[in-house]
């Protein structure tokens, strides 16, 4: 029985099923696959993506109280192929090989030093520590 004291009709699985698949067979079929949607999955290129068009690689940045750290995907460039700039409030990362070419531009939360950047790569990953113009100090109040 339901709230309403109506009896409750029960279906066997089976049943439900059959049900559901014939509301399906009412709509209309999706159109099949063009050539012109990327596919998705490892190695999938499409042609008409230009495997040497300048991209925008992913970014992250973190303040820490006495530092800026910047982490930037770069598959596919050697370390020759990188060209970091800096300035008081932005970083300008460049890479071109033959196959890639990355370009970005990352504003940066808080003035740095521009003459104590530390910067490495390894694996696709080039890590940046910059230091903050203004540094603050930690004092412990005893």
């Amino acid at each position: 029985m339901d709230e309403d004291g109506r009896a409750v009709e029960w279906h066997s699985k089976p049943d439900v099923l059959r049900r559901l698949l014939e509301r399906l067979g009412r709509f209309p079929l999706l159109p099949p696959a063009t050539r012109s949607l990327r596919s998705l999955g490892p190695g999938s290129r499409t042609p008409d993506v230009d495997p040497t068009a300048e991209r925008e690689p992913a970014t992250d940045v973190i303040e820490g109280v006495n530092m800026v750290y910047v982490t930037v995907d770069l598959p596919g460039v050697t370390r020759r192929d990188i060209d970091l700039r800096a300035t008081e409030s932005a970083l300008t990362v460049v890479a071109n090989s033959s196959s890639r070419k990355y370009f970005r531009e990352i504003p940066l939360p808080a003035a740095v030093q521009v003459d104590s950047i530390q910067a490495t790569y390894k694996n696709g990953v080039l890590d940046v520590s910059l230091e903050k113009k203004e540094r603050r100090w930690h004092i412990p109040v005893t």
